[in-house]
């Protein structure tokens, strides 16, 4: 599901009792595809520390999402999911025009089926997505995050050729 995010966030790992962002990033995507490190990431994040940091909160709501992925009933998926929805909408309405939540939530709803009626954010998402990006709303440190978004938005294909041909001008700029 989201084996693409694997590039996104290379960063060193430190063995800190309090995890970083960049070692939340690496956990998330190794979450993606192994349950208990999922179930270990979300237990990191369950915490005060997570729900004062707009961008945590956005990761917990994401891994949110891995343990629905993982879950075996599909009531604990639902339930899941509908956490991690809200979530996500807590911590976008903190820092709405943050590039890496809106990919966080546009990468997630991409990937569910149309019909649980969980994708109402795409084209929003999207659309702050897109103009972050041109506007290079990010921080230089986050050139890998832009650059792979980009990437990862031309290859939903749920871009305009207008937009693709932008995002295609982002990437040979970053």
């Amino acid at each position: 599901m989201f084996s693409f995010v694997l590039c996104f966030f290379l960063f060193p790992f430190s063995l800190n009792s309090s995890p970083t962002l960049a070692e939340i990033r690496i956990q998330f995507v190794e979450s993606v595809e192994n349950s208990d490190k999922a179930y270990d990431l979300h237990g990191k994040l369950n915490n005060k520390n997570t729900f004062t940091d707009p961008l945590l909160l956005g990761y917990f709501g994401a891994t949110e999402a891995l343990l629905a992925k993982h879950a075996w009933n599909p009531y604990k998926k639902l339930d899941y999911l509908a956490k991690s929805q809200k979530t996500l909408q807590i911590a976008i309405s903190k820092l709405p025009k943050n590039l890496e939540l809106r990919f966080l939530r546009f990468s997630i709803q991409h990937y569910l089926p149309s019909f649980l009626g969980q994708s109402k954010n795409i084209e929003e998402d999207k659309s702050v997505i897109l103009k972050e990006l041109s506007e290079n709303n990010y921080a230089s440190e986050d050139k890998t995050i832009a650059l792979n978004v980009a990437k990862f938005l031309i290859e939903t294909k749920r871009c305009t050729n207008d937009e693709t041909i932008m995002l295609n001008k982002i990437i040979t700029n970053i």
